[in-house]
């Protein structure tokens, strides 16, 4: 399975697709260097910043994280519907395969 991050390089030239680039960037160097307070502190402001996302995340996922390797799942899925979010406002159908879970989480996330 390719990893979503070569899709959305494909969009880099978007600013909110470039953003959430670095966002997983950044999510995976602190998993990866086992900087799981800074993690968190990422996964904070992420939530503040896509407060409503969230809320719908939350009431569809009510089982919170307990673990740091479920709290980096959870959120590297969250970006990843995120950005297939972004890319399908912006009139672009990324080729990927999604639940319907995750395809009913992404059109709640869409504005009319």
């Amino acid at each position: 399975m390719n990893d979503y991050l070569n899709t959305f390089e494909q969009y880099k030239d978007i600013k909110e697709i470039a953003d959430l680039i670095d966002e997983v960037r950044k999510l995976r160097e602190y998993y990866c260097t086992q900087q799981f307070d800074r993690m968190q502190q990422l996964i904070n402001e992420l939530t503040g910043k896509y407060f409503v996302e969230t809320l719908t995340w939350n009431a569809t996922h009510p089982a919170m994280p307990i673990t740091v390797q479920q709290a980096y799942l959870n959120a590297e899925t969250f970006l990843r519907l995120k950005g297939i979010s972004i890319l399908l406002q912006k009139g672009i159908k990324p080729q990927v395969q999604l639940s319907a879970e995750e395809a009913a989480f992404i059109e709640s996330t869409i504005m009319p």
